[in-house]
C-alpha cells in the first residue's frame, strides 16, 4: 500500500508476444507451402493458371496485422487502471466514488477554508476521496487558489498517503449568474452565447473559461448547463440556459464540449434529464415534471444525446421527480408522505435511460446532495446508497470537510457504505464499475500525471487570469450575442451628438454603464452628452425635469427572478418606473430604449419602447479592467456591452434565444408569442 501505483504497474507484454507468435507462425505456413509444392508440371501450366490464382488466398496465410495505435493505448490505460483497482481497499473506492466541499465556515468569525488545515490534509490522506469541489468562499486570488489546489494535490499524492491518486478538482464555473473564481473573467453567460446562434462562439466561451480554471489547478467544470429553459417561470436556470429550443441547446452544449476538452478540463452536462420545466427551485424543495419519456425526448433529452455523442465524460442528475418514468416512493422524513424517487435516485432513469437508452458510459455524479430537494426528505445514508444503486458514480457533497466534525462524518459515511457493501445492500461490482470510470476519465485528462510545479505555475496564473487580453476576448463574445429586439423607425445606433439619459437601478452599476460610455468616446474619438441616473427608489416625477430635456432616454430594466412580475403592481417598485417612464416621455414625443439586462422575458411589459435590447445579465464592476491582472476584479460585460451597442460601437448579431410570451394585465403569462425564437432587429 505504500508504493506508488506507477510503481505497481505491470508491464504489459500481450500485443509483442502476439506479433511473435504471429510472425513465427507465419514462417512455419511458408515453409510448409514452399514444400507441398514441387516443380510445376508444364504440360498442364496453362490449364492450372487460373485454379492456383483462384485458390492462392487459400494456400498463403494472411499475415497477421498487429495492434493498432489506438488498441495499444486502450490496453495501456486499462492495465494501469485493474492495477490500480487490485491495490485499493473497498473503504478507498468508496471514496473516490465521494467528492466533499470544504467551503462551510466553521464559526461565524472565521472564514471559509481558503488554505489547507492539517486535519483536511489528513482526512485526504487517510481516506483517498476522489476530488474535492471549490467554491467562491475558497478563491480569494488566482495565487491564493493555486495554491490551496497545490496543497489538495499533494495530500492525495504524498508517500505517506493511502493510493496516491490524484484529485478531481471541480468548480461551478459556468460563467454569467455563476462563477467561482473570484476574480476571473466572469463572462456574458449562456443565453447570450445562445443568442449568437453560433457553437463556435460556445466552443471560444469553454477555451476562456477552462483556459483560466485550469490556471489555479481545476480540472473539472460543472458546466455546461444543457437544460432547456422551456419555462420562462423557472426559478433556477433562466440565464444559465442557452435556449428555449432543444436543438439549439444541443448545438452550443456541443460546442462547450469540445472548447473544455481542448483545455484539458472535464465538462460535466447537467442537470439530467432537464431542469428546465421546473416552477421548484431544487436547491430549496423537490420538483416535480410530470411529462412522459417520449416528451422528455422531444424536449430535455435532445442537448443530452447531443453531448454524449459529442464526447461527453461526465453528466450531473437532477434533484427533480419524474413520476411518469419512476414510480419507485421513499417515506419523506420530514412529511412522511410517500415521494417519486428523484432522478439522482433512480436507476430506472440513470441506469436504464441514461446508460441503456442512451448509450452513456462516462462518469455519473450527482447534483450536491447538501441540496433541500435530498437532505428534507431523505436520510444522507438512505440517499448516498439509493444513488449508488441507481447507477451513479460520484456522490458531489454528501459530505464536506471544513471542520474537524466533518472530518469524522466524512468518514463515518464510508464506513457505513462499505459495511452497505459487506451485507449485500451494493455489490463491489457495482463499486467497481464506478471507480473504473472514474479512473478512466483520470487517465484520459492526464490527472493521474500530476506533478507539483507551484512556482511556474504561479507565474502563469497570476499574468493570465483576468488578463486585460482575456477581458477583451469576454467583451468580443458578449457582443456577438447582443440582440436588438425592437429597432422603430432605425431609431438605433443612436447618433453621438443626441443628448441622451441613461438610466439603471442600482448606482452601484455606474462604473459598469460609464466603462461602456467610455468605450463608445474612445471607439467615436469624442465626448458624449450623457446623463446618468439611478432610478430605485425614485418617482418619475423626481426625475421628469432632467428627462424631458432629452432627444432619447436609454431605461436598463432587470428581471432577475419571474416571480418579481408580482411587483410589477407596485407604483413605487423599480419594475414600474419603466412603465410610466415609456408612458410619460411618448406623451412628450420623447424616444425610449429599453435595455432588458437580465431576463428577457420582462421585454414583453415593455413592448412599447421604442427600441429593445436584450443583454442577458447585468453583472456589475466595483472598477474598470487594468493591465494589471492578478489585480483585476471580475466584472460583467454584458451592461457595458449593451451601452456600446446602444450607440453603434458594437455590432450586435444575436437573435432571441427563448419565445417572449405577452402578458395580460394582471403581468401573468397568456399563450400568445409576441416574440418567438429566432427574433432580431439588425440595425
Amino acid at each position: 500500500m505504500g508504493k506508488s501505483f506507477v510503481g505497481r504497474k505491470k508491464h504489459c507484454f500481450f500485443w509483442a508476444t502476439f506479433i511473435l507468435i504471429s510472425s513465427l507462425t507465419f514462417m512455419q505456413c511458408a515453409s510448409t507451402t514452399t514444400k507441398e509444392n514441387p516443380e510445376p508440371n508444364t504440360e498442364n501450366q496453362n490449364e492450372n493458371q487460373n485454379t492456383i490464382a483462384e485458390t492462392v488466398d487459400e494456400k498463403i496465410p494472411e499475415v497477421p496485422k498487429g495492434p493498432s495505435e489506438e488498441e495499444i493505448k486502450l490496453a495501456k490505460q486499462e492495465n494501469t487502471i485493474q492495477t490500480i483497482i487490485e491495490g485499493m481497499s473497498l473503504e478507498q473506492k468508496i471514496a473516490q466514488m465521494i467528492m466533499p466541499s470544504i467551503y462551510k465556515r466553521p464559526n461565524s468569525y472565521e472564514a471559509a477554508v481558503t488554505k489547507i488545515k492539517p486535519y483536511i490534509s489528513d482526512a485526504i490522506k487517510k481516506y483517498n476521496f476522489g476530488g474535492i469541489i471549490l467554491f467562491k468562499a475558497n478563491t480569494n486570488t488566482s495565487a491564493q487558489t493555486l495554491t490551496l489546489v497545490h496543497e489538495l494535490q499533494s495530500a492525495a499524492t504524498a508517500e505517506n498517503s493511502g493510493n496516491k491518486i490524484p484529485l478531481f478538482i471541480g468548480i461551478d464555473q459556468e460563467g454569467g449568474t455563476i462563477i467561482r473564481l473570484n476574480n476571473s473573467c466572469w463572462m456574458p453567460g449562456n443565453m447570450l452565447v445562445g443568442a449568437s446562434g453560433d457553437p463556435g462562439l460556445s466552443e471560444r466561451y469553454a477555451n476562456l473559461v477552462g483556459s483560466e480554471i485550469a490556471a489555479v489547478g481545476a480540472n473539472v467544470n460543472f458546466a455546461p448547463v444543457a437544460d432547456v429553459n422551456c419555462n420562462p417561470e423557472n426559478p433556477v436556470i433562466g440565464l444559465r440556459s442557452f435556449s428555449s429550443d432543444p436543438n439549439l441547446v444541443a448545438k452550443m452544449v456541443g460546442g462547450s464540449i469540445k472548447g473544455y476538452s481542448d483545455e484539458n478540463i472535464v465538462s460535466a452536462l447537467k442537470h439530467f434529464p432537464g431542469h428546465g420545466d421546473t416552477s421548484v427551485d431544487s436547491h430549496a424543495g423537490l420538483p416535480r415534471i410530470d411529462k412522459s419519456l417520449d416528451q422528455l425526448k422531444k424536449m430535455e433529452l435532445v442537448p443530452f444525446a447531443s453531448g454524449i455523442k459529442n464526447g461527453a465524460d461526465m453528466i450531473m442528475t437532477a434533484h427533480i421527480q419524474f413520476p411518469n418514468i419512476e414510480t419507485q416512493t421513499y417515506r419523506s422524513i420530514s412529511t412522511g408522505q410517500q415521494i417519486y424517487l428523484p432522478a439522482t435516485l433512480s436507476k430506472k432513469i440513470i441506469t436504464d435511460i441514461l446508460r441503456g437508452e442512451l448509450g452513456f458510459d462516462g462518469i455519473v455524479i450527482t447534483d450536491a446532495m447538501d441540496m433541500g430537494a435530498v437532505t428534507q426528505h431523505f436520510r444522507k445514508l438512505d440517499a448516498a446508497k439509493l444513488a449508488i444503486n441507481a447507477g451513479v458514480d460520484i456522490l458531489l457533497m454528501s459530505c464536506d470537510l471544513s471542520t474537524e466534525a466533518d472530518v469524522r462524518n466524512a468518514g463515518q459515511l464510508i464506513s457505513s457504505l462499505a459495511s452497505a457493501v459487506k451485507n449485500g445492500e451494493i455489490s463491489e461490482d457495482r463499486i467497481n464499475e464506478s471507480v473504473k470510470r472514474i479512473l478512466r476519465v483520470k487517465y484520459k485528462y492526464g490527472i493521474l500525471d500530476w506533478k507539483p510545479d507551484l512556482q511556474n505555475r504561479l507565474a502563469h496564473a497570476t499574468s493570465y487570469i483576468s488578463s486585460i487580453e482575456n477581458h477583451n476576448k469576454e467583451w468580443d463574445i458578449s457582443a456577438q450575442g447582443m440582440t436588438v429586439v425592437k429597432n422603430e423607425n432605425d431609431l438605433l445606433p443612436l447618433s453621438p451628438e443626441k443628448k441622451v439619459a441613461i438610466l439603471y437601478p442600482f448606482s452601484t452599476e455606474t462604473t459598469s454603464i460609464k466603462y461602456g460610455i467610455d468605450y463608445v468616446e474612445r471607439k467615436f474619438q469624442r465626448k458624449l452628452d450623457v446623463t446618468l441616473l439611478s432610478y430605485t427608489g425614485k418617482s418619475y416625477g423626481a426625475l421628469s425635469s432632467t428627462l424631458s430635456k432629452m432627444d432619447a432616454v436609454v431605461i436598463v430594466t432587470e428581471l432577475s427572478k419571474p416571480a418579481q412580475f408580482n411587483q410589477f403592481y407596485d407604483s413605487s417598485s423599480r419594475f414600474a418606473f419603466p412603465l410610466r417612464a415609456i408612458e410619460n416621455l411618448h406623451r412628450l414625443g420623447k424616444k425610449v430604449i429599453i435595455i432588458s439586462a437580465e431576463l428577457p422575458y420582462d421585454i414583453a411589459a415593455y413592448k412599447d419602447a421604442d427600441a429593445i435590447i436584450a443583454a442577458y445579465g447585468a453583472y456589475e464592476m466595483t472598477k474598470a479592467p487594468t493591465t494589471e491582472a492578478d489585480r483585476n476584479p471580475g466584472y460583467g460585460p454584458n451592461l457595458p456591452v449593451s451601452v456600446a451597442t446602444t450607440f453603434g460601437a458594437a455590432s450586435p448579431k444575436g437573435k432571441l434565444p427563448v419565445d417572449i410570451y405577452a402578458l395580460n394585465k394582471n403581468f401573468k403569462y397568456t399563450d400568445e408569442i409576441i416574440f418567438p425564437v429566432g427574433t432580431s432587429a439588425y440595425y
